[in-house]
């Protein structure tokens, strides 16, 4: 020995490299992390972040909550139960201080903190990095539907907090207190907490261990669910949220195939309930209240895809309970199933917002029409509301957007679109002076009466049909959207220069048989197809408020 240090020579089996199995977990884990990587780093292309920005930027210049419709010309002054209002504050001075990449950044951020307790229990449980790493990649596989610019992330943060504390066993009236104030002012996900508690509780009873801590816990949320705005009135949303015209928004509906982004969460809900039984039958433990919890987000997710996100917390955190030490095997083939099911097809997208639910161009067309379209009460499509409010600012009144007030228009709207009469009761109904909405591929066969008097029999686009031009302009169309107005409503020379009379979208034929009779005046057709192409090569993007 020479001084205070001893070197061990090599003994000849120490290991020189890393071990073959060390090096296939390490590339698992990086495989995995990518995975839920891809995830993250998607845009944002939730259109409702729209309505709610529009009303943060209501309660900062009003300095108080909304507690009725301020933002629609349908239900202006209904009451309105504005729960999440302190995400809406929150994402509004984000975007105030730095625009959409501030926002996304947001996005990021929240996506994180609301896998991070499920990692956290999962080290709790001592479970394997490989282990968390496909947790990681299961997780945001299921949540991906979620997984945006939402309010419902708080509702994940806080209901990954809760679950790791009761696995702990740890409780005190005052964590319960301060989590669900929190909760109740952020999102109206909290009966999800509650549900825990209830879980829990039933489980410490079925082993006869005491239940004092889960009790005290949720009393403390119970006074703290009391801190919000509208105090007991908070639960009166539920029943509004509880209408059975809401089933017609998709996230709403259950879990389709035909969803790209939600075959993670399906493939979820047939696995996971096999991987634990199988866990089961072999005598491995299963704990019974995250099983629980599984079993009951699990069917709600199967229900209405918008409990996918919880359900994926729970199954990401059961899965690697019982399985902590998985085989490197076993992860491979998970991840190469999981895999096709991030949407790594559905680029190219446009950072940081993506409007692949707003058609942004005709939103910004509205918007630098304003001085003439501002005057009308347009039916516009659902998903657009929320873009029009933020877009067009304070003042400018909608026919729906994405909030609960809206759920009986939507089924309204839906029934109208069946026949041109639906429509033009609708419009009468509602005192409508114009359309804008998408412009859906349907045909229809028609009988075309020239001037001359002969019939043809031809196929036309549905909106020719429901838009008679004795009463309908077409003065914007892009291929996605169309936006018709009452001629009588807008100045004549307004809709002299931007009526499309002849160069309409999918009506080829018709344009086709009226050029053959020298209906057609050339020089019109060629500016309104000039017009029109300029219009279209506008770019996709949602300029700031």
């Amino acid at each position: 020995m020479h001084g205070l240090h001893q070197v061990r020579a090599r003994a000849p089996s120490d290991p020189i490299i890393p071990k073959a199995g060390a090096s296939l977990e390490g590339s698992l884990r990086a495989w995995a992390y990518a995975l839920a990587l891809v995830v993250l780093a998607l845009p944002f292309f939730n259109p409702d972040a729209f309505w709610q920005l529009a009303a943060g930027r209501w309660i900062w210049a009003h300095r108080a909550i909304a507690r009725a419709d301020e933002f629609s010309f349908t239900r202006l002054g209904a009451p309105w139960i504005d729960f999440e209002w302190l995400t809406q504050a929150v994402w509004y001075a984000v975007e105030r201080a730095s625009g959409f990449w501030g926002l996304w950044s947001l996005k990021c951020a929240l996506i994180v903190a609301a896998f991070w307790p499920v990692d956290g229990l999962l080290r709790d449980k001592g479970a394997s990095a490989l282990a968390r790493a496909a947790a990681a990649a299961l997780w945001a596989a299921g949540a991906l539907g979620v997984a945006d610019l939402r309010p419902d992330l708080a509702t994940l943060i806080f209901f990954g907090v809760l679950l790791r504390r009761l696995e702990s066993g740890k409780g005190s009236f005052l964590f319960g207190f301060a989590l669900f104030a929190a909760w109740a002012n952020l999102h109206g996900g909290w009966p999800a907490g509650l549900l825990l508690y209830a879980l829990y509780a039933v489980d410490a009873r079925l082993d006869g261990r005491p239940t004092r801590a889960i009790a005290a816990q949720a009393c403390g949320a119970a006074c703290g669910l009391l801190l919000n705005p509208y105090g007991l009135g908070l639960l009166a949303m539920f029943r509004a949220h509880a209408d059975p015209a809401a089933r017609l928004i998709m996230e709403w509906k259950p879990p389709s195939v035909y969803r790209g982004f939600q075959l993670g969460l399906i493939a979820e809900l047939a696995v996971v309930p096999a991987l634990v039984a199988a866990a089961a039958l072999s005598g491995r433990r299963v704990p019974r209240a995250p099983a629980a919890a599984a079993f009951v987000f699990g069917a709600a997710s199967a229900f209405s895809a918008r409990f996918g996100g919880l359900f994926a917390t729970c199954a990401a955190a059961l899965v690697f309970s019982v399985f902590p030490d998985p085989a490197p095997s076993a992860v491979a083939w998970g991840l190469a199933a999981l895999t096709p099911m991030i949407p790594f097809y559905r680029g190219p997208w446009s950072y940081p917002f993506h409007g692949n639910y707003v058609d942004v161009r005709a939103v910004e067309f509205v918007a630098r029409e304003r001085a003439v379209l501002g005057n009308l009460r347009l039916l516009n499509q659902y998903e657009w509301g929320g873009a029009l409010e933020w877009r067009l600012g304070p003042g400018w009144r909608v026919f729906d957007d994405g909030r609960y007030l809206f759920a009986r228009q939507l089924a309204e709207t839906q029934d109208a679109l069946d026949s041109p009469e639906a429509l033009a009761e609708l419009a009468r109904r509602r005192r409508l002076d114009g359309f804008l909405i998408a412009d859906y591929p349907a045909m229809m066969r028609t009988v075309r009466v020239a001037p001359d008097g002969s019939r043809r029999e031809m196929s036309r686009p549905w909106d020719a049909v429901f838009f008679p031009r004795g009463r309908w302009a077409l003065v914007y169309w892009d291929g996605s959207a169309v936006l018709y107005v009452d001629r009588g409503r807008v100045p004549a020379a307004w809709l002299a220069a931007h009526e499309y009379r002849w160069w309409r979208p999918r009506d080829g034929a018709a344009l086709e048989d009226a050029r053959g009779r020298g209906e057609v005046p050339e020089a019109a057709l060629a500016a309104e197809r000039k017009r029109q192409r300029a219009e279209a090569s506008q770019p996709a993007r949602l300029s700031r408020n």
